[in-house]
């Protein structure tokens, strides 16, 4: 601890308001602020559990996939309470790590226009596909009344909405240590070599670049090349015919609703080369959940994706035949750093900003 640090006990408690149904990042970043109080408000996921030492509050205690759209909604609206009351009457800083609705940000915002201490997390500054008037005005409000905005690159900090204003940090995105357990890997064909695409399958995440990419491998390694694409949404049509015809094997684990953490850890287990051809500013958390498990990664070098990964795992953004090629050398990167030392640097700048904003 540094000299200028406060004393853990006179830190100011935290709330981590969560209402992703799936993503662990949440649970991760709860588990990440040693040496203060912190509760965990799931609105939405059930599933994976924080360190031991956070208090967890479920409000939809099911999985979110199998829940009804009236437990759904009575889970958020538990969820935004809860975060509320330990705002207003036990005076705990509100970390927003995800939302899901507009009326949730409003609600949100009405906390920082009280001047409560509201952080929001920006994961990635990009358009949202079809996001409605009122669900843009009521983020931009969010933003406004925080007292900090937080993005995990520099060079993301300048595509954060100007409603943040002056007040965006960086913060690094911590690694995946307490929601990764082990378990079975993924079932793949040993004499191939696999490549993976995992996530939201969405024109950001470079999802319909992936033919494209298959197609610039060589032909040879091309002939022993398999592909598992784990996610939510759907490939172009006639994707999947194509990728036969150019002789890969391919593992259809896509699906409308959010895949399950399960699935995605077992895909990870296999070890297979993740492939992010992201085209938009992130720091993708598929991709640090890679890095974490061990696998290696070949990616754009968009966004926040540098930080992360090593030089060799990089390839011009938007050149899916460079992407191709090198796949087909068997080129790919790993972490900069150790996943320990990684959560150290982590925890120590996001245990600086909410000292700031408290």
């Amino acid at each position: 601890m540094t000299p200028d640090a406060p004393a853990a006990r006179d830190r100011r408690p935290v709330v981590v308001h969560n209402s992703d149904g799936v993503n662990p990042y949440a649970a991760e970043l709860a588990s990440l602020l040693t040496g203060r109080q912190v509760t965990l408000v799931d609105a939405a996921n059930s599933e994976n559990a924080p360190d031991p030492a956070v208090r967890w509050l479920r409000r939809l205690p099911a999985t979110f996939g199998a829940a009804s759209p009236a437990r759904q909604v009575a889970g958020l609206v538990r969820g935004v309470g809860t975060t509320a009351w330990l705002s207003l009457a036990r005076r705990h800083v509100v970390l927003v790590a995800f939302t899901r609705f507009w009326l949730e940000d409003l609600a949100l915002a009405l906390l920082g226009l009280l001047r409560r201490p509201v952080v929001v997390v920006v994961h990635n500054p990009v358009p949202r596909e079809a996001e409605s008037r009122p669900a843009r005005l009521a983020r931009r409000a969010l933003l406004r009344r925080a007292r900090l905005a937080v993005v995990h690159a520099e060079r993301l900090r300048p595509r954060v909405d100007p409603a943040a204003g002056g007040r965006v940090r960086v913060c690094p995105h911590p690694p995946y240590r307490v929601t990764v357990p082990d378990g079975a890997a993924l079932d793949l064909d040993p004499n191939r070599t696999w490549a993976a695409f995992i996530g939201a399958l969405r024109w950001d995440k470079g999802a319909d670049l992936l033919l494209d990419v298959v197609a610039a491998v060589p032909e040879d390694a091309r002939r022993r090349l398999g592909l598992v694409v784990c996610g939510r949404g759907r490939l172009p049509e006639g994707a999947w015919e194509r990728l036969a015809e150019l002789g890969v094997a391919a593992r259809d684990l896509t699906s409308d609703r959010p895949v399950p953490a399960d699935v995605l850890l077992a895909v990870l287990r296999a070890r297979p080369v993740v492939l992010a051809p992201y085209v938009a500013a992130t720091q993708s958390g598929s991709v640090i959940l890679a890095l974490s498990t061990g696998c290696r990664v070949l990616a754009f070098d968009e966004g926040g994706i540098p930080d992360v990964v090593t030089a060799e795992g990089l390839v011009p953004t938007g050149d899916p035949a460079a992407m191709g090629r090198a796949l087909g050398e068997g080129r790919a990167g790993t972490a900069l750093e150790p996943v320990d030392a990684w959560a150290a640097r982590a925890a120590e700048a996001w245990s600086a900003a909410l000292d700031a904003a408290g």
